[in-house]
């Protein structure tokens, strides 16, 4: 596979405890700094761009976006590189690329710093990122997913400008592609499977699909779906009948409907004193026969059961629709446009919860005794519940939605009534 030279690191700080946790951050960020900006390497400061930050103080802009949202990870920035052929690009050239590199995969959520460095016989740049975004305090967590993308963007931008890629010949292809091709094929039906418990419908199946990095398209009115970590398309008829859309949004919507004929158990029945007096012969006999009655037809169990995994599963979700039509019902949310409010005026509660834990979780890594610490770790706790609570009303709100805004399901509902009653 064609791929462009890159790559990116942690930044991390020192080991050793002896110092304060904030001194080795920033004895470790300026570490990198200073490297990356070395004026032997630069040649002069017109190859320093700063993105989001301080051009004259970037460490002290990084350093005051990990303060404002209280973030004191062990890993307080990211390394990256960016190499080109040797004499195909001028250093203006490169340096423009690794800007353009930077604010394309970087630069609406994090502050970077981008260096252009002429000491190696290939010119290549350097890239700072701070691991703590200036939007909303969300770290940048340097996954499988945003190295490739880093990678595509840059072959991207190379290929813009006329440069060579650099193609890695340490596999031979044919046989490459078939094993790659196999694992990315297991994944998406991994995924898929795992995603059809998680999700309400095809829409929210999709979402929650693109959320981990799969796009779906259609291409001579076949469905295909993308691997995060492949340019080709795979065909959903490949993967298997039980991966054509329409098999998955049958497998969606037979979630909706409790399993039928399920036997009584006693999680659904609470035996009544009379059993067990039946059980115990001490019943007179009419109602003894009622009682041997009720059980011959399984109102009544004669021995404990278990329920089973999909019962479980479907009691489960019904908890969860009621749950729903309670919140509409309680708060008479009549439209979408109030549900949105509703969503965010508990998105804003949950937010100064978390803040407020996350304060006492701070107080607690200062305190100084194993008395202070519990007493922070107990105030945490105190948050626990009611944030729990907003969490599920906010997954409510999200599941009304993914459901109101699809079109098929009224079709999809008739559908499985009319098959249920020609049964």
């Amino acid at each position: 596979m064609i791929k462009a030279v890159t790559s990116i690191w942690a930044i991390r700080d020192r080991l050793d405890n002896v110092i304060k946790y904030v001194e080795d951050e920033k004895k470790t960020m300026q570490t990198v700094l200073d490297y990356i900006s070395q004026d032997n390497k630069v040649k002069q400061k017109k190859y320093v761009t700063c993105l989001n930050c301080d051009a004259f103080n970037p460490l002290k802009s990084m350093q005051m976006t990990k303060k404002l949202f209280h973030d004191h990870k062990r890993i307080v920035a990211f390394h990256g590189y960016q190499s080109f052929k040797i004499d195909e690009v001028d250093a203006n050239i490169a340096h423009e690329i690794g800007v353009k590199l930077a604010q394309k995969v970087f630069g609406n959520r994090f502050e970077v710093i981008v260096t252009t460095h002429l000491d190696k016989d290939h010119i290549h740049n350097h890239i700072l990122i701070n691991s703590t975004s200036f939007v909303d305090g969300k770290r940048f967590c340097n996954t499988k997913k945003d190295y490739w993308n880093m990678r595509n963007a840059s072959d991207e931008l190379c290929k813009e400008y006329g440069l060579s890629i650099i193609v890695d010949p340490s596999y031979d292809s044919k046989k490459m592609n078939y094993h790659v091709m196999k694992t990315y094929m297991n994944d998406i039906k991994k995924d898929i499977d795992a995603l059809i418990r998680e999700s309400n419908c095809i829409k929210d199946l999709k979402d929650n699909m693109k959320k981990k990095g799969y796009e779906f398209d259609r291409i001579d009115e076949i469905d295909v779906i993308y691997h995060p970590y492949c340019n080709e398309p795979i065909y959903l008829k490949s993967l298997g009948e039980r991966y054509h859309l329409d098999e998955i949004e049958e497998r969606l919507t037979d979630k909706w409907i409790l399993p039928q004929n399920v036997e009584h158990t006693k999680s659904y029945y609470q035996c009544k004193e009379y059993y067990q007096l039946h059980r115990r012969k001490k019943l007179p006999k009419l109602a003894g026969i009622h009682v041997a009655y009720l059980i011959s037809i399984n109102i009544l169990p004669t021995r404990k059961q278990h329920i089973s995994k999909e019962a479980r599963q479907a009691l489960k979700k019904m908890d969860q629709y009621s749950r729903e039509i309670e919140l509409l019902a309680k708060n008479k949310i009549e439209d979408i446009g109030q549900l949105n409010n509703y969503q965010q005026q508990k998105q804003d509660e949950l937010n100064d919860l978390l803040k407020q834990r996350q304060g006492c979780y701070y107080q607690r890594q200062r305190a100084r005794t194993m008395d202070e610490k519990e007493e922070w770790s107990a105030r945490a706790k105190l948050f626990t519940p009611e944030i729990k609570k907003l969490r599920l009303q906010i997954k409510a709100c999200e599941n009304i939605r993914n459901r109101s805004f699809d079109k098929d399901i009224e079709r999809i509902a008739q559908k499985k009534i009319k098959q249920r009653d020609a049964r």
